[in-house]
C-alpha cells in the first residue's frame, strides 16, 4: 500500500466525523459516535483512543467540539456547538495554528507600540478573541509557552504616536516630506525627501527616500525613525523611483 493511504483514510474518517457531529441534533456518546463512522466508512475497528484524538484536532482548527454529560447519565457526548445564527461552525474557522502564529508576531512588533499599526494590531486580536471559543483559548495558551521573544523595546515609538500615519500617507500620495532627525552629536539635521517605503528591520524601522535633486542613479537614503523628530508632508509631489530589494 502506498504510504500515502493511510492519510487518504484519516482524512475521510476526520471529515466523516465532522459532518455528524454537525448534523446531529444532540451529543452522541463514543460507542455510538464510532459506530456511525464504522458504517459510514466500513472500518473494521476504530478505537475510542483515536475518536477522541480526532475530536481534539477538530478542536484545534477551531471548530467548537463540545464533550459534555449526557443528561441522567455517566457518560459523555460530542456535538459541535452552534452560534446564536443556528449555523453549526463558521464557514473558515481560526485554528491552532494561526493564533499561535499571530500571536507570535504580535509580540514581534511591540516595538510598534503607540503607533497607528499597533492599533491596527490590537484590533484584530479583539476581532479573533471574539470568535475563540474557551477550550481552544486553553490550547492557545498551553502552545503558546513554546515560543518567547525577547529584545523588544515597547516604547520605541510611542513618543510620536502619529509619525507612521504620516510617513506612510506621504509615500502612497508621493507627497515630498521635510524631516528634521537627530544627529549623531544631538543636533538637528533637515531633509527633504522623496519618501518611498517603509522597511521594517527589526527591531528598528527605516525610511527609504531620495533627495529630490538626486541623480537618477543615486542610492537611497536609509534614516531610523527614531532618530526622526517631526516630518512634515509638503505641497510638492513627486514620481516613485524603482527600488532594489536587496
Amino acid at each position: 500500500m502506498p504510504r500515502h493511504f493511510s492519510r487518504h483514510e484519516q482524512f475521510l474518517r476526520i471529515f466523516s466525523l465532522l459532518e455528524i457531529l454537525c448534523t446531529t441534533r444532540q451529543p452522541l456518546d463514543d460507542q455510538t459516535l464510532i459506530g456511525k463512522l464504522k458504517e459510514r466508512l466500513g472500518l473494521t475497528r476504530l478505537s475510542t483512543r483515536t475518536l477522541h484524538r480526532d475530536c481534539d484536532f477538530l478542536l484545534t482548527c477551531g471548530y467548537r467540539v463540545d464533550h459534555s454529560q449526557l443528561p441522567g447519565d455517566r457518560r459523555y457526548g460530542w456535538q459541535v456547538v452552534r452560534d446564536p445564527a443556528g449555523k453549526p461552525l463558521p464557514p473558515e474557522p481560526l485554528t491552532l495554528l494561526e493564533l499561535v502564529a499571530f500571536s507570535v508576531a504580535q509580540d514581534l512588533l511591540r516595538s510598534l507600540g503607540g503607533t497607528v499599526l499597533w492599533t491596527g494590531i490590537e484590533s484584530l486580536r479583539h476581532k479573533i478573541e471574539r470568535d475563540v471559543s474557551p477550550e481552544l483559548r486553553k490550547r492557545l495558551d498551553e502552545a503558546r509557552r513554546v515560543f518567547r521573544v525577547e529584545g523588544v523595546d515597547e516604547s520605541r515609538y510611542a513618543s510620536r504616536p502619529r509619525l507612521l500615519s504620516t510617513l506612510s500617507a506621504a509615500i502612497v500620495d508621493c507627497r515630498e516630506i521635510d524631516v528634521e532627525e537627530r544627529g549623531d552629536s544631538g543636533a538637528l539635521v533637515r531633509h527633504r525627501l522623496q519618501p518611498h517605503q517603509l522597511v521594517i528591520c527589526l527591531p528598528a524601522i527605516h525610511l527609504v527616500g531620495f533627495a529630490p535633486d538626486a541623480a537618477s542613479d543615486a542610492a537611497p537614503l536609509l534614516l531610523d525613525l527614531e532618530r526622526i523628530e517631526r516630518a512634515t508632508p509638503l505641497d510638492t509631489t513627486f514620481s516613485p523611483r524603482p527600488l532594489s530589494q536587496s
